[in-house]
């Protein structure tokens, strides 16, 4: 979007916000159609105060109508994101306007839907440059668009007027390099310990995977922080655990080794230093995407050490759905278990939609439905978003709260 500066007197102030009220008010299919039906000269006179009038990009329409725009001299513009599922970039359709171009392209839309997209403008990924919405990525930042029904969750905002936990920082064992490649425990640990931690004693303790990024991106410790606040969690111990090798300790050759190092050495270690309750009913582990899979195993292969599993847009294997089936036959799994799991309508699935090894919703709904037929406890929920930090922020609460708060 492109606005000139111009030199307007008084009176042309004053009708100015009823001028601007009009322009909004005229819906977006109706502004195309005029341009459509006007000469290309005088297109330019038509959409730059509409644009100006609607400021911010997308437009959205009767809580379900957005439509994406691009003003300017490219020479093609396409979208990428969640409603593509990342997969296939769609043209916006292009209208001259003169001097520039006008792209655009409406989608019909869930009202409570929240989406992630990048814009490729002649080839080069760019963020929307009229959206002030940008959200954290692990493949870096992306604009976002929010219908009118998707409300932040309260806890993600940090807040002056309550406490605040700290965190340490437990520096990686020292290990001789030619062990390295053995062993999967060489890695830093941050740990979030709840305001007034001094006088606190047996403490829930939080496992999280991909942890500095849970940090980071999903703004965990003030989730945290907000949670207790409120009163709906109990002061808890957080531990926020980078992967070293991601794919072969949370779903691969390292699986196994790992799960060890997390139950025997690593929990220990932790109820060792601080003010933990060491009784599996209050450990929990969560994890996103990989991590999220890394959890449920964890949970299922160990559930003397972890009660309390959660997996958000997990990756689903069949070693784990094989695990499941056998911890039921054996009947293994505790009465007292809880497994959380949630994922994305617009999460990532391959091009092929018969393709069931990366179709993440159909993996997540299908896993959720084994562990009904097996009569096995658990919550399960479908949201109209991503495969996002963006989106995993906004349901930890509900998972954090289904584990040691109040039952959702």
């Amino acid at each position: 979007m492109i606005f000139r500066e111009n030199h307007i007197d008084m009176k042309r102030i004053v009708l100015l916000p009823v001028f601007f009220a009009f322009l909004s008010a005229q819906t977006f299919q109706t502004v195309i159609q005029r341009l459509e039906q006007s000469p290309a000269e005088q297109r330019q006179r038509i959409i730059e105060p509409y644009l100006a009038a609607k400021r911010f990009s997308p437009i959205i329409e009767q809580d379900t109508l957005l439509h994406f725009v691009f003003y300017g001299t490219a020479g093609s513009v396409s979208v990428n994101g969640n409603l593509q599922h990342w997969n296939n970039p769609v043209p916006l359709e292009r209208i001259p306007c003169g001097t520039y171009s006008l792209f655009h392209k409406t989608f019909v839309v869930p009202s409570d839907a929240r989406l992630d997209y990048q814009f490729i403008v002649d080839g080069k990924v760019t963020l929307d440059p009229h959206n002030p919405a940008v959200t954290p990525s692990g493949f870096g930042p992306h604009s976002e668009a929010r219908m009118p029904g998707s409300v932040p969750s309260p806890y993600l905002f940090v807040r002056n007027d309550i406490p605040r936990g700290t965190i340490d920082s437990l520096p990686a064992a020292k290990i001789p390099a030619p062990l390295c490649h053995y062993l999967v425990g060489v890695r830093p640990i941050k740990v979030y310990k709840p305001a007034g931690y001094d006088t606190l004693s047996h403490l829930p303790t939080i496992y999280i995977h991909d942890g500095f990024e849970a940090i980071t991106f999903a703004h965990l410790p003030t989730i945290i922080d907000n949670l207790i606040a409120a009163k709906m969690i109990p002061p808890v111990i957080a531990v926020f655990i980078p992967p070293v090798n991601r794919q072969d300790e949370y779903a691969g050759s390292r699986t196994e080794q790992f799960v060890k190092y997390l139950a025997d050495d690593l929990v220990p270690l932790i109820d060792h230093i601080y003010r933990t309750e060491p009784s599996p009913l209050q450990r929990a582990m969560i994890g996103i995407s990989g991590g999220g899979h890394i959890s449920l195993y964890a949970g299922l292969r160990r559930s003397d050490v972890f009660l309390n599993a959660g997996g958000q847009s997990s990756t689903i294997t069949p070693w784990l759905i094989d695990l499941t089936k056998q911890r039921f036959a054996s009947n293994s799994i505790s009465a007292q278990m809880k497994i959380y799991l949630d994922c994305g309508r617009f999460d990532i699935k391959g091009e092929n939609p018969q393709d069931d090894a990366f179709n993440f919703l159909r993996l997540n709904r299908n896993y959720s439905n084994l562990l009904s037929s097996l009569h096995i406890p658990h919550y399960y929920k479908e949201v109209n978003d991503g495969h996002e930090w963006a989106n995993w922020r906004e349901r930890m609460p509900e998972m954090l709260i289904y584990f040691f708060g109040a039952h959702l």
